[in-house]
């Protein structure tokens, strides 16, 4: 009798932890083969890995697996504590047999080469494990070529996102159903960090993370956000929880800069507490021509780096949401390609940068980042051309906000090679296509300066007739007065514009200017070079400066600048 109780005990225990519920993180997703050509070892075969991280059997009954944009529905699926499993296409059943025995397979599997999102849900279709990979998760470019799957490095930090993914090293090029071969422990003591905000409407904002966060039970009064506004509810967003939704009672009213802090309470999956921090937030209002402006860009990145990146300025008083925002390429009254510049939103303020890059993590790599929060990863950001292409702008609706079009001529002419060499906008307030408003990021910047203010923008102009700034220049692209600028103001309109700079011995050497039409203002840059864009030697030269207007006044002058290199 007592047998029986002991074994009827024994299976009751067993049935208590079986039935338990599966929480977030307890099945994971641990290994993903998306490119499995050129074969290494592994038939040629896309799979997903299921790893279970409970010490005890889960059943998975109608479980599904979202790929991009397309739900699967999941075989019912068992797993031992601590088992794998891999699920793969039927078809390639029979062959992955001798490499793994506990398979699920499906009609079809299409995973992304590149990368995509792959989601676990649970047959209440709560998210139980979601990874969104690139193929630059494979720091080896070899491997970014196929035949190698990426691996989960520590299973116990499962929302560590890119840092606890790499190329297996496994010479069979993968290793399904098993423990992986890149596991090794991590240790995370970086605390999650406040990144953005944007309104999903009205009375909700969404605050980002730089990576998933844990919502703390109520109260909410970790949070806050003034002047006063009242909360009324917080609630996370799937599938990477790298957000909450904060719901308030009013709307923010416009026109008002509001601070949204938080304490030390939120944490991350480690419990790395975040820090008490605060972001700006507000009302967004739509933007206009010339709210928003092209500021810098970088398309032509060192060899092999992901690291380009397009510059934003906010000079409006508005404060302007990027899901607002398309960003293009070609064209020339609209972009030929277009796509949204930040799809999950983010609010720019006035007077702030943001760059859109390809890679935020190469970006940061190659550059140095004052505020790694004005770098704003943009993964379909579309490709530009090294040597010349356009930028464009607009609303949603195709309204033209800023447009530029570049070319290499438009670096400094000393520049050996362009590669990895910013095109940094002078002045914000001068016209973005005036060929003259664009420089190369100094060689003391790092040759860029994402998501901060460039380190060729040029000081503020005395307003007199003929104003040259500086006269002694030294053009050796050190970010120090590597160029000069001549900036004259009429009190007419319509007025003709020649510069034309002469040698010490009279002869030509460069036409700045001829017979330009001009308006009240006009700005002209020279970088010391000759017609031919061949750098002039260290010396004094003289720059003849005539103009004219409708009315027949003319007047002309000469100006000694020199050059020291």
């Amino acid at each position: 009798m007592k047998k029986h109780m002991y074994l009827l005990l024994c299976c009751a225990s067993l049935w208590s932890l079986s039935a338990q519920p599966i929480g977030r993180y307890d099945i994971v997703i641990s290994e993903i083969m998306a490119d499995p050509t050129p074969v290494v070892g592994l038939p040629a075969a896309e799979y997903v890995e299921l790893h279970n991280r409970l010490p005890y059997t889960c059943t998975l009954n109608n479980w599904k697996l979202k790929i991009g944009n397309t739900v699967k529905n999941l075989p019912n699926i068992e797993l031992d504590s601590a088992d794998y499993c891999v699920i793969l296409a039927d078809k390639y059943r029979a062959e992955f047999l001798p490499f793994c025995t506990h398979l699920y397979t499906l009609s079809s599997l299409s995973i992304t080469d590149g990368g995509q999102s792959l989601t676990l849900y649970n047959e209440q279709g709560s998210v139980i494990h979601s990874v969104t990979f690139r193929k630059s998760w494979h720091t080896e470019s070899i491997k970014q070529d196929g035949g190698w799957s990426l691996e989960m490095i520590d299973e116990d930090l499962p929302c560590a996102g890119r840092e606890n993914w790499n190329s297996s090293i496994s010479p069979e090029g993968g290793t399904p159903g098993m423990p992986n071969a890149s596991r090794q422990d991590i240790r995370d003591y970086e605390p999650p960090e406040m990144q953005r905000l944007t309104l999903i409407d009205s009375n909700t904002i969404r605050l980002f993370f730089t990576e998933p966060v844990r919502l703390p039970p109520p109260p909410m009064d970790w949070i806050s956000i003034e002047p006063s506004v009242n909360i009324i509810d917080i609630r996370e967003v799937p599938p990477n929880f790298n957000a909450l939704d904060i719901q308030i009672a009013d709307p923010l009213s416009a026109g008002i800069r509001y601070r949204l802090c938080t304490d030390g309470t939120l944490c991350d999956c480690a419990g790395n507490v975040i820090r008490t921090e605060c972001l700006p937030a507000g009302a967004s209002e739509r933007p206009l021509p010339g709210d928003i402006v092209i500021n810098e860009i970088l398309s032509h990145p060192f060899e092999g780096a992901d690291a380009d990146f397009v510059e934003l300025y906010n000079r409006s008083n508005k404060i302007i949401d990027l899901k607002e925002v398309k960003i293009g390429s070609g064209g020339d009254t609209m972009p030929n390609k277009a796509v949204i510049a930040v799809g999950s939103g983010r609010l720019l303020f006035p007077d702030e940068y943001c760059a859109l890059c390809k890679d935020r993590t190469h970006t940061m790599a190659h550059y140095f980042c004052h505020d790694p929060r004005a770098l704003q990863e943009c993964d379909s950001l579309l490709a530009y051309a090294n040597a010349e292409g356009v930028v464009f702008l607009t609303t949603i609706g195709l309204q033209t906000l800023d447009r530029l079009a570049y070319n290499d001529k438009m670096h400094y002419s000393g520049l050996t090679s362009d590669e990895g060499v910013s095109l940094e906008r002078l002045r914000t307030d001068y016209p973005t296509q005036d060929e003259d408003n664009w420089h190369s990021a100094a060689s003391t910047a790092g040759y860029a300066t994402p998501g901060f203010k460039n380190s060729q923008a040029g000081a503020e102009l005395p307003r007199d007739d003929i104003t040259i700034i500086p006269e002694v220049f030294s053009p050796d692209n050190d970010g120090v007065d590597d160029y000069t600028e001549f900036a004259l103001i009429f009190t007419q309109l319509e007025n003709r514009l020649s510069i034309q700079i002469f040698d010490r011995h009279g002869h030509p050497v460069r036409l700045l200017a001829n017979n330009e039409y001009c308006g009240t203002e006009a700005l002209f840059r020279w970088d010391g070079t000759d017609d031919n864009r061949q750098p002039l030697p260290s010396g004094s030269y003289v720059a003849l400066i005539s103009w004219w207007n409708q009315e027949g006044k003319a007047k002309r002058v000469r100006k000694v600048v020199s050059i020291w290199r």
